[in-house]
């Protein structure tokens, strides 16, 4: 008869214990959930911003290298979600040539606004040289800067990737 009393307890505590698990999967996948939905709604989000190449500005320059700020314009028009973007890895080209990579960090769009982001490159002369004598030779009225590269979000699956184009002509 003990036996089978401490049985019946066991069997109680067992039961209790699943039912509380069961709460607590539940709850977990929930949160979960709606974690996973609002990063989607970011990721959605920053697919539909738009992408400006607001400058390229020369702030440095030597018989090495020339140095300059590139600015990279992100609109987020949405008018509730933030645009999230985990990191940006691209290159910078000039007349369509590759002249320099460029990273940008974690940032964060607010909704109906526009976040300028900031990286210095350093370009070996001998890189833009052939570029400006590309220019001289074409007899080229224009000069293009476009940067290309992809942005990473971070998800409950890992990270996830989106190539953008951030393209403007100067004359």
């Amino acid at each position: 008869m003990c036996l089978k009393i401490s049985y019946n307890v066991y069997s109680n505590i067992i039961k209790h214990f699943e039912v509380k698990m069961k709460k607590l999967f539940f709850f977990l996948l929930s949160v979960t959930f709606l974690c996973a939905c609002t990063t989607v709604q970011e990721m959605q989000q920053t697919a539909n911003c738009q992408y400006d190449l607001a400058g390229v500005e020369v702030t440095e320059y030597s018989l090495n290298n020339l140095s300059a700020d590139v600015s990279l314009a992100i609109t987020n028009k949405s008018k509730t979600t933030n645009a999230r973007m985990k990191r940006f890895v691209g290159k910078v080209y000039l007349n369509d040539s590759p002249i320099s990579d460029i990273n940008l960090g974690e940032f964060v769009i607010a909704p109906q606004t526009t976040q300028v982001q900031k990286a210095t490159i350093n370009v070996p002369f001998s890189q833009v040289g052939k570029n400006i004598i590309g220019l001289v030779v074409a007899n080229s009225q224009s000069v293009k800067y476009k940067v290309v590269g992809t942005i990473y979000f971070e998800t409950p699956i890992g990270e996830i990737p989106l190539p953008v184009v951030f393209a403007r002509s100067d004359k």
